[in-house]
């Protein structure tokens, strides 16, 4: 048996066990006259039991068993979400456990949960439009664990802090996409570097210099250690393990498998990846004024562009993750705000921004050449699954 198979038999385990504990829910709150939320359960239930009766019955036609990938791989990261709530809920009011204790076991689980649903559900997706939007889905549902489980069940700020500002599901976003993206044969996220005598560490040395320039000219200020605390720090560590994860690490290596055949996939890639991440911030416009966000989506599309070379040149996708984070933490300590301040942009800072756009263009042009182009095909090479090792074994 392999890694695979073990996380088959946890998903089957973790899919009945968690069809019975909302069915039993279910009637609780039909009992009690709560015939809408009876409702909503009774749907969550049959949505799950269609998935275990799919992964139990065997050859069954590939139109159903496709129909039900996507069924679960849309709403059973909400329903695990939920039932992970519940359950919480139901232990420390129904068994008044210490709320500390149960909500610091159940984070553990909480990041290991969705490592199953990604194997086997995941697993299944052969497009790469298909990889594409599951990553997307699940980012949207896996960083947020409190949707049924009221705060003030747990009595520990440090560990609620972890669970409202998105940390701990960024982790377990982590563990998600690098679960899916064993099964799809692509990579590992680069814990481990492989640089080879062509590796350039001037270049490297150089790369870090301009991150840290990049990172203190874009502070808003002069960081300040009064403004360090557990919620600035948790939001610049969730920020940057999780959209680093997606628009690095999981995107990235979605789009060079599926332009595999295209000569020019690695700059293709990069600048795909980089304009995504900055769209991607198009969502604070409901925190900040409208020309506020179109200048941040501009200067995050600049930096996603730059951090999607360093991740391809180093291979490390960890290495990415502390320079978002530093950028983030240091900006937060600055402004005292996780939004951008100020409700206009003047000139000066478009003029400031587009020079930061020429700059990351010009590093980015500049590793398309010679030996640093050589590193990266390389290492996109690795990104794509190729001599990597997969399906092992576990003999007794």
């Amino acid at each position: 048996m392999n890694g695979r198979d073990y996380l088959r038999i946890w998903y089957r385990v973790q899919i009945g066990t968690t069809l019975l504990v909302l069915a039993m829910m279910m009637v609780r709150n039909f009992e009690m006259g709560r015939q809408r939320v009876a409702s909503g359960l009774f749907l969550l239930v049959i949505i799950l039991l269609i998935g275990l009766l799919v992964e139990l019955i065997p050859q069954l036609p590939a139109v159903v068993q496709r129909g039900n990938a996507w069924l679960q791989g849309v709403l059973q990261p909400f329903i695990l979400v939920i039932a992970w709530d519940v359950i919480t809920r139901e232990i420390i009011t129904l068994l008044r456990l210490p709320s500390r204790g149960v909500v610091s076991l159940m984070i553990i689980y909480y990041l290991l949960m969705f490592a199953p649903f990604a194997s086997v559900i995941g697993g299944q997706l052969k497009l790469s439009i298909e990889r594409f939007v599951f990553a997307l889905l699940t980012f949207q549902v896996v960083l947020i664990p409190l949707i049924a489980l009221p705060t003030d069940l747990i009595n520990n700020h440090f560990l609620l802090q972890t669970l409202s500002t998105g940390a701990v599901g960024a982790g377990a976003y982590f563990i998600l996409i690098m679960t899916a993206m064993r099964a799809w044969h692509l990579s590992w996220p680069g814990l481990k570097p492989h640089w080879s005598g062509d590796f350039n560490w001037w270049l490297f040395l150089g790369l870090v210099v301009l991150d840290l320039f990049i990172t203190m000219v874009n502070a808003g200020g002069m960081p300040s250690l009064r403004r360090l605390n557990w919620s600035v720090l948790l939001m610049a560590f969730r920020a940057a393990v999780a959209e680093e994860t997606l628009f690095r690490f999981a995107i990235l290596g979605i789009l060079f498998y599926a332009w595999r055949h295209y000569q020019h996939r690695l700059p293709l890639a990069l600048a795909t990846s980089s304009v995504l991440f900055g769209l991607a911030h198009l969502a604070n416009v409901a925190e900040q004024a409208w020309s506020v966000t179109v200048f941040q989506v501009v200067a995050a599309g600049g930096l996603g562009l730059f951090f999607a070379v360093v991740y391809v040149y180093t291979g490390q996708l960890w290495l990415t993750m502390v320079m978002h984070g530093l950028f983030d933490l240091l900006s937060f300590m600055a402004t005292g705000t996780t939004t951008m301040k100020g409700s206009q942009v003047t000139l000066a800072d478009w003029s400031f921004v587009a020079g930061e756009l020429v700059i990351f263009i010009l590093v980015t042009a500049l590793m398309m050449f010679g030996q640093r182009r050589r590193v990266m095909e390389r290492h996109v090479a690795r990104l794509t699954g190729d001599k990597q090792r997969f399906g092992f074994q576990i003999r007794y």
